[in-house]
């Protein structure tokens, strides 16, 4: 391994009393102080939704890489962390396990042997005389009261649905964002089922359409935005997050119009940062007017080449409204429809131009009866 490799941690830990005591007790002999630490820092790190840099935990750790790797070897030989690496990548899953509680330590034929070789027999015999086992109850008749099935008469099949699969539920929301793609490596804890709506995952792919947010980075905003025990998904906070993350800026070709349109603004701009009021500007245009991206794309396009190379709300509404009425969904059809508007003057600046055909004419019996009235005000 080297300090540039990617990890995350899975963590299926949830100790009992009796197996942390089988940690302490008869793992450490087996692992060294140094990998229970490492095994224990990680179980109190828990789930982490996206890669990050080995070098990351390395210097928390204070450790050295041959030494994790050291301590990683311990944990795998005995259970405690399975190492997944992704194929022909330099990625790394570690999945926690618990350890076995003492009676199925002491029942595991191998790990109570080494146990025994790496302490002493005296030792074993003494920690098994103070460890308290409780007696058989063979002469006792289970009386305990039994759960009623009747309280499940108000179960229903939407009740049902939340113990289904849904995870593995296929979803088209036809964007760039791929949903399934991104559900697929996402935690049921830091996304609870009930909260894959479609209202939340309509507004995941269309923030991550429009501000080119990656599948690791929309799970780590997730996580900051869902709160335990609350309201659930805080859209409004995703939404800030998402706007407000720093963007990468990758260069495409003139005439791609099905990419974010983060991406597209910003090619636009020779690869400068958008500004609040073009993010705003994205979002309503998506928001209010529903356009797909391309659309979007398209529509900005032409506001840029038409408006002096600026972004004029009073011009791009009124001809988002025109697109959304019409149903223009793709970039062919944008361009079609929009080559019927003209560029607007400078001097009004998209305001309409007024229309003094239907004034009256002025005659010259009209400027003789105003000039009496002047007159006779002066007087």
């Amino acid at each position: 391994m080297l300090g540039k490799n990617l990890f995350k941690v899975e963590s299926n830990v949830d100790m009992s009393k009796e197996h942390y005591k089988a940690l302490i007790l008869f793992y450490n002999p087996l692992i060294g102080s140094d990998a229970l630490y490492l095994y224990e820092y990680l179980a109190i790190r828990g789930n982490r939704p996206s890669f990050e840099e080995l070098n990351n935990l390395l210097n928390i750790l204070n450790i050295s890489i041959d030494s994790f790797e050291k301590s990683l070897t311990k944990l795998n030989e005995y259970r405690l962390l399975k190492t997944l690496k992704k194929k022909n990548e330099d990625a790394y899953i570690f999945i926690l396990n618990n350890p076995l509680n003492v009676k199925e330590f002491i029942k595991d034929d191998l790990f109570v042997r080494n146990f025994i070789l790496k302490t002493s027999g005296q030792y074993y015999q003494s920690l098994i005389s103070e460890i308290r086992f409780f007696n058989s109850h063979d002469d006792f008749e289970d009386v305990s009261a039994k759960y009623n099935p009747q309280e499940l008469s108000a179960w229903g099949p939407e009740e049902e649905s939340f113990l289904k699969n849904n995870n593995k539920k296929s979803y088209n929301f036809n964007t760039l964002f791929d949903v399934n793609v991104f559900l697929k490596d996402m935690s049921d804890n830091l996304f609870p089922l009930k909260y894959r709506t479609y209202e939340n995952l309509s507004e995941i792919a269309k923030l991550a359409d429009l501000y080119n947010i990656s599948y690791d980075k929309m799970r780590l905003f997730i996580s900051e935005a869902y709160k335990v025990g609350e309201t659930g998904l805080d859209l409004k906070l995703l939404r800030y997050k998402c706007q407000s993350a720093i963007p990468e800026y990758k260069r495409i070709e003139n005439g791609m119009y099905d990419v974010p349109c983060l991406t597209f603004l910003m090619n636009k701009q020779e690869g400068k940062e958008l500004s609040p009021y073009d993010k705003k500007i994205l979002y309503s245009l998506s928001n209010d007017y529903k356009l797909k991206p391309s659309v979007i794309n398209v529509l900005v396009e032409h506001g840029l080449r038409n408006c002096d190379n600026r972004l004029l709300e009073k011009y791009l509404y009124p001809i988002a409204s025109d697109l959304h009425r019409n149903n223009i969904e793709n970039a062919r059809d944008a361009i079609n429809r929009l080559d019927r508007y003209e560029k607007p003057s400078k001097q009004s600046e998209v305001k309409q131009k007024y229309d003094d055909s239907k004034n009256p004419e002025f005659t010259e019996e009209m400027r003789k009866a105003l000039m009496e009235r002047r007159n006779q005000s002066d007087q």
